[in-house]
C-alpha cells in the first residue's frame, strides 16, 4: 500500500475538492455537536439538571427528524435535476452562517437556541447525504474504501487542528466557562465556510442524461423515490444494510450529543475535555486506517462487523465503568484513567465505522441513484438520532449506566441485521441496474 492512499487513482482534483468539505463540515461535527454545545445548551441555557439531558436530545432529534423527512425527496430530486453540488454547497454556505449566528444566544434564551441550532443541525446533517451521493463517481467500487477512509482520516486530522486552535483559544483569552464559548461558534462558521470554497470552484458533478423529460420538481421526485421502494426486493441488501445502520448508527448519534455531557458527569475540566475529545478524535484518524488499507480487501461486511464487535465490547466497558462509579462511596474520586482507554476505544470505533459504513453502501448503490439511495442512507442516520430519545429520557430516569445498556442493545441488534447482508448479490444488483439505466438512455 502506498503512502498516498489515492496514488494512482483518477479524478485527483475532483477527489481533493470533495475531501476538503468533508474537512469544512468537521467544525460542525466537532465543534458545535461533539464538544461545546451540548453542554453550552445544558448548563447556558436551559439550566435546569432535572431535564437537561431530555430537552437536549428532544431538540437534537428533532432536528434530525426534519432531516429524516426531507432527505429521501432531495435526494431523488437532486438525481433526477443533477443538483447534488448546488444542494451541497447551498446547505453548507447556510450551514456555516447558522453556526456564527449561535454566538448570539443569551442565557436563558431557550427558543432562540432552538430557532437557530435546529436549522443549522438540520443543513449540516442534510448536506452529509449530498457530499457521501457523490462517492460512486470519484471513484471505482473496488476502491471506495480507501478514498472514504482516507476523507475521513483527513477530516480526524482537521479535527485534531481545531482541538488545538480551541484548546488554545481557551488558554490565552480565558474561555474556559461555558459563557465565554460564543467567539468559539464563530470561529466553526467561518471554517466551514472558507473550506467549502474549493469544493464550489474545482467539484464537477456528472450531468443529467439528455432526452429524459422534464416533469414538476416534486413529481419527479416523487416517482423516482416510489420507483426504489417499490424495487426494494430487488434492493434487498441494501435495505437490510440501511435497518442495520438505523440500530448501530443510534450507537454514534449517542456518543457525538453525549460525549461531553458523560465526560462532564464523570469528573473531566474543561482543559481536560478537550483533551479527552483530542484523544478521541486521535484514535479516529487511526481508526480510519482500517477502512483504508483494509476494507477493499477484507470486505465490507466483515470490516462491518469486526467493527461492530469491538463497538459492543466499548459500550459494555463503558457501562461498567459507570455502575462501579455509581456504587463508589465517593463517586467524585473515582479513578479516571478507565475512561482514557475507553475513550481511545470509542474513537477507534466511531472513525472507522462511519467510514466503513459510507464505503459499504456506496458499494451496493447504483451510480445512476447515489444520491437517491444516499439520501436513504441520510434518512436512516437521522432516524438513528431520533432514537437516541430514549437514551436521553433513561439517563433522566434511570441513570446513566441504565442508559448504556440501552445504547448497548442497539449496537447488538445492528450487528445481528448485518449478518443477512449478502455483499456479492447486493454488488451484482447495482451493476445490473446500472446496465439498464445506461441501455435505457440510449
Amino acid at each position: 500500500m502506498p503512502l498516498y492512499p489515492l496514488r494512482g487513482l483518477p479524478k485527483q482534483g475532483q477527489l481533493w475538492s470533495w475531501i476538503s468539505f468533508d474537512v469544512a463540515n468537521q467544525s460542525f461535527t466537532l465543534i458545535v455537536n461533539t464538544l461545546l454545545f451540548s453542554v453550552f445548551f445544558q448548563q447556558e441555557v436551559v439550566r435546569d439538571p432535572a431535564r437537561d439531558d431530555f430537552l437536549w436530545s428532544l431538540t437534537y432529534a428533532t432536528s434530525m427528524l426534519l432531516v429524516v423527512l426531507a432527505s429521501p425527496i432531495a435526494g431523488a430530486i437532486a438525481d433526477e435535476r443533477a443538483w447534488k453540488k448546488l444542494s451541497l454547497l447551498l446547505t453548507g454556505f447556510l450551514c456555516a452562517a447558522f453556526t456564527c449566528a449561535l454566538a448570539l444566544i443569551g442565557p436563558g434564551r431557550f427558543w432562540l437556541a432552538v430557532a437557530l441550532y435546529i436549522p443549522a443541525n438540520f443543513l449540516f446533517s442534510i448536506g452529509e447525504n449530498f457530499l457521501a451521493s457523490f462517492l460512486p463517481e470519484l471513484a471505482p467500487r473496488e476502491q471506495l474504501g480507501r478514498v472514504s477512509g482516507f476523507s475521513w482520516a483527513c477530516a480526524y486530522f482537521a479535527a485534531l487542528v481545531l482541538l488545538a486552535l480551541t484548546a488554545g483559544g481557551m488558554l490565552a483569552f480565558g474561555w474556559n466557562t461555558p459563557d465565554t464559548w460564543r467567539p468559539l461558534f464563530v470561529f466553526a462558521g467561518l471554517w466551514f465556510f472558507a473550506f467549502a470554497i474549493p469544493t464550489l470552484i474545482f467539484l464537477r458533478e456528472r450531468p443529467a442524461p439528455a432526452g429524459r423529460p422534464r416533469t414538476p420538481l416534486l413529481r419527479a421526485g416523487f416517482r423516482r423515490l416510489a420507483d426504489s421502494l417499490g424495487h426494494v426486493r430487488r434492493f434487498r441488501d441494501v435495505a437490510t444494510l440501511l435497518l442495520a445502520s438505523l440500530f448501530y448508527g443510534t450507537g454514534m448519534s449517542v456518543i457525538i450529543m453525549f460525549s461531553a455531557i458523560l465526560a462532564k458527569e464523570f469528573g473531566f475540566g474543561d482543559i481536560q475535555l478537550v483533551l479527552f475529545i483530542a484523544v478521541i478524535t486521535v484514535s479516529g484518524v487511526l481508526g480510519t486506517l482500517l477502512p483504508t488499507l483494509c476494507q477493499d480487501r477484507l470486505g465490507h461486511k466483515r470490516t462491518t462487523l469486526l467493527l461492530l464487535a469491538l463497538w459492543i465490547v466499548t459500550a459494555a466497558a463503558l457501562a461498567l465503568y459507570a455502575w462501579l462509579r455509581a456504587r463508589s462511596a465517593v463517586p467524585a474520586a473515582f479513578p479516571l484513567w478507565p475512561l482514557w482507554l475507553i475513550g481511545n476505544l470509542v474513537g477507534f470505533g466511531l472513525g472507522s465505522l462511519g467510514s466503513a459504513n459510507r464505503a459499504f453502501v456506496g458499494y451496493l448503490t447504483p451510480a445512476s441513484r447515489s444520491a437517491e439511495f444516499f439520501g436513504l442512507w441520510g434518512l436512516v442516520f437521522k432516524l438513528a438520532a431520533v432514537l437516541t430519545i430514549p437514551f436521553g429520557l433513561a439517563k433522566d430516569s434511570w441513570g446513566t449506566p441504565a442508559a448504556l445498556l440501552v445504547l448497548l442493545a442497539f449496537l447488538v441488534v445492528g450487528g445481528v441485521l448485518t449478518l443477512f447482508v449478502d455483499e456479492r448479490r447486493g454488488l451484482a444488483t447495482a451493476r445490473a441496474e446500472d446496465a439498464r439505466c445506461t441501455a435505457s438512455t440510449e
